[in-house]
């Protein structure tokens, strides 16, 4: 049985895999109009309809979808090559980073809901946005196109990522309101800049991020909103500690949240707060206004 025991867990969490890896592969096929064998589509087609209730979605609703498929699944399967690596972002995989950057993709919508509670920030959306930690930019493209009016200044200590980030600009078209630069938010000199400053934590290390606090109440303007996500997932002891260990391998620190909102409220922020989330993506948002 001490053998059986872990298979049979095993075989119950690989279907789960599977599962994740199906549905992103239809929303692909259907969204993109990619070829496929027509048993296998329809097969797809049938996996989707059983986890979800529906079999397609608009390229705009999958983007996120396959980016949180292909960056668990191969997050997954170098954790279980390199079990011991520490939080660091010091390799260039591609399309790794493309498909974290495609996952964040899902905060923009998080973003507009929070914009429903929290007074002022509608407005701030057609003004000027910090995204920190920018990665490869696709935060920013979904941002700019839900919002026409917004110019987004995406900040990176990362070059791979940016480098990658000017690409998918171009191709979004999307270069004349989205600015890059190769920059240490702690460093970020600025003052009364943005209306909006964007914080991924789970890709901030502990030791820096009171600093980038302060650096980011200090650059928006009175009134802006400071913005702080954080990873979530399934409800249970096993989502959590799972989500501990995506956020450590991230490079990032598992908040708790009255510690971060103590972060917040220590660097001047006021109206601090965990905005009710009313949105599918995996993130926790909290927030607050200078």
């Amino acid at each position: 049985m001490a053998i059986q025991a872990p298979m049979e867990r095993a075989v119950e969490l690989g279907a789960a895999a599977d599962a994740l890896a199906a549905l992103a592969a239809h929303l692909r096929i259907e969204s993109e109009d990619l070829p496929a064998d027509p048993a296998v589509r329809a097969v797809l087609a049938d996996v989707a309809a059983e986890l979800t209730g529906a079999q397609g979605a608009s390229p705009e609703a999958a983007a996120p979808v396959v980016g949180l498929a292909r960056t668990f699944l191969r997050q997954a399967a170098e954790l279980v090559d390199n079990p011991g690596r520490a939080g660091a972002w010091d390799q260039v995989d591609a399309p790794l980073l493309q498909s974290i950057g495609r996952l964040s993709m899902g905060v923009a919508p998080a973003i507009d809901a929070a914009a429903a509670t929290l007074p002022g920030l509608a407005e701030a959306l057609d003004g000027d946005l910090l995204d920190v930690g920018t990665g490869t930019g696709w935060l920013a493209i979904a941002l700019a196109r839900a919002h026409p009016r917004l110019r987004v200044t995406g900040i990176d200590v990362f070059a791979p990522a940016l480098d990658l980030a000017k690409g998918n600009l171009a191709d979004a078209g999307l270069t004349d309101r989205v600015e890059l630069r190769l920059q240490d938010a702690g460093s970020l000199d600025e003052a009364d800049a943005y209306d909006v400053v964007w914080l991924p934590m789970p890709f901030l290390p502990a030791e820096i991020v009171p600093a980038v606090v302060r650096t980011g109440c200090r650059a928006l303007r009175p009134g802006g909103w400071l913005l702080a996500g954080t990873f979530t997932g399934p409800p249970t002891r096993l989502g959590q500690l799972l989500t501990d260990l995506r956020t450590v391998r991230s490079g990032g620190h598992p908040w708790q949240p009255a510690a971060l909102l103590g972060v917040l409220g220590e660097a001047g922020l006021q109206d601090v707060g965990e905005v009710p989330r009313a949105w599918a993506a995996p993130v926790r948002l909290y927030a607050g206004r200078r």
